[in-house]
C-alpha cells in the first residue's frame, strides 16, 4: 500500500487519510500540528516514509516486534506525568488539553479491535479512524520516554501519530497479536528518525538521559515546594547525588547555540555579538601604537650593533625573540658580551625616556 499523496496512491487511500485526520481532531484546531491531522484535505507525506526502512516489516509479511506490549497509562496519570515535562507553559497546557480529550474514550476490547480490523480491511474508513483514535494514548506514553532527546514533545507526538497511522494501514489481525504491539515498532521508528534528524547537537547516552529526566522531576517538585528555583545543593540532596555531579548534569541539559544563528532582524549573527577576548580595546591599541612610535625613535638614537641586539633579544619587528647565544653567533661575540650590550642599551633608553622601562623589561 502506498503512502497517501505519493505517486500511485489510490483515491480511496487519500480519502482514508482525510477521514482519519478529520475524525481525530477532537474539535481542537490548535492540535492539528500535534496529531498531524489536517482539515483542508491536504495530505502531508512524512519524511522518508514512502520507502520502508530496512528493518521494518514488509508490506507482504508483517512481523510483530519481539517486545512486550507497551502499557497504556490512565489519562490522569498521563496528565500528572506531563507536569514533569520541560517546556513552555502554552505547550504544556496544550498537551494537557490533548491528553484529556483523547482520554475520554474507553480502550478497545480484543473483540472490538478484531471487529474494527475486519471492517478496516473491507474498506470501512470509519473503522480505520476508530483504530487510530483508540491508540493515540499509546503514542503519548511512548513519547514521554524520549522527552529529554532534544526534540519537543509536541513534535515527537506528531511523528509518533504518523507511525501509528502507518501501522493501522498495515495491521493484519489474522496474525494473532494486538494492534498496540504491532504499532509500537512503527511509532518508535518514527520517533527515532525524528530524533536523529532534529535531536541534540551533542548526543547523550541513554543512561544520562534517564538521570536528566530525574533531575527535571526533582527540579519541578522542589520548585513547587519552595516557590523558587532550587539550588544545586538542594537538588543534590533530593537526588542523593554529589553537588558537583548535579552541576555537571545540568550543564549537559543545555544545548549549544550555533555561532551562525541569526539574531534580531536576521541581518546579524550570534557570532557578531560574541566578544573577542584576544582583541585589543581601541584605547589600548592607540596607546600601543604611541609606545611603539616612542620606542622606534629611541632605537634610532643607538648605534647599529646595539639596536640589532635589542631588536633580536626582544623580538621587535617581524622576528622572534632570540637567546643570548643566538645573538652572539649573529654578531660574532660571546653571550656574556651580548648581555653587557643589552644591559647598557636598556639603561641608556630608560635615561632618555623613563616610560620605556615597562615596555622593555630586563632579561635574565
Amino acid at each position: 500500500m502506498s503512502v497517501a499523496g505519493s505517486p500511485g496512491s489510490s483515491p480511496g487511500g487519500a480519502n482514508s487519510r482525510r477521514t482519519i485526520r478529520k475524525s481525530t481532531r477532537f474539535g481542537l484546531k490548535s492540535l492539528s500540528r500535534v496529531a498531524d491531522f489536517s482539515n483542508t484535505g491536504t495530505n502531508r507525506v512524512p519524511r522518508q516514509r514512502d520507502h520502508p526502512v530496512s528493518n521494518a516489516p514488509s508490506d507482504d509479511e508483517q512481523t510483530p516486534p519481539i517486545e512486550p506490549n507497551a502499557a497504556l497509562d490512565s489519562p490522569e496519570a498521563e496528565v500528572e506525568e506531563l507536569d514533569l515535562v520541560e517546556g513552555s507553559a502554552p505547550a504544556i497546557d496544550l498537551l494537557h488539553t490533548y491528553v484529556r480529550q483523547i482520554g475520554d474514550g474507553a480502550l478497545l476490547t480484543h473483540e472490538e479491535e478484531l471487529d474494527l480490523a475486519r471492517r478496516k480491511d473491507m474498506g470501512d474508513e470509519a473503522a480505520k479512524a476508530r483504530l487510530v483514535e483508540c491508540n493515540l494514548r499509546l503514542v503519548i506514553s511512548m513519547a514521554r520516554a524520549y522527552s529529554s532527546s532534544g526534540v519537543p514533545l509536541l513534535d515527537l507526538i506528531q511523528e509518533g501519530n504518523m507511525g501509528l497511522m502507518r501501522a493501522v494501514e498495515k495491521f493484519d489481525y489474522r496474525r494473532g497479536y494486538k494492534l498496540s504491539t504491532y504499532a509500537t515498532w512503527w511509532i518508535r521508528q518514527s520517533m527515532s528518525r525524528a530524533i536523529a534528524d532534529q535531536g541534540r547537537t551533542i548526543r547523550l547516552p541513554l543512561h544520562i538521559l534517564d538521570v536528566i529526566k530525574k533531575i527535571h522531576r526533582a527540579n519541578r517538585k522542589l520548585t513547587q515546594a519552595l516557590g523558587r528555583e532550587p539550588l544545586p545543593s538542594e537538588l543534590a540532596a533530593e537526588m542523593e547525588l554529589p553537588v558537583e555531579r548535579v552541576i555537571e548534569l545540568r550543564r549537559m541539559i543545555e544545548d549549544p547555540v550555533s555561532l551562525e544563528t541569526p539574531v534580531g532582524d536576521g541581518e546579524s549573527l550570534f557570532a557578531d555579538m560574541v566578544e573577542d577576548v584576544n582583541a585589543l580595546q581601541p584605547a589600548d591599541q592607540v596607546a600601543g601604537n604611541e609606545r611603539t612610535k616612542e620606542l622606534q625613535e629611541a632605537l634610532d638614537g643607538l648605534n647599529e650593533r646595539t639596536r640589532h641586539v635589542l631588536e633580536a633579544r626582544f623580538g621587535l619587528g617581524d622576528r622572534e625573540p632570540a637567546t643570548l647565544e643566538q645573538v652572539g653567533t649573529e654578531i660574532g661575540v660571546t653571550r656574556e658580551r651580548v648581555r653587557q650590550i643589552e644591559t647598557r642599551a636598556l639603561r641608556e633608553l630608560e635615561s632618555r625616556n623613563p616610560t620605556l622601562k615597562d615596555f622593555l623589561p630586563g632579561r635574565e
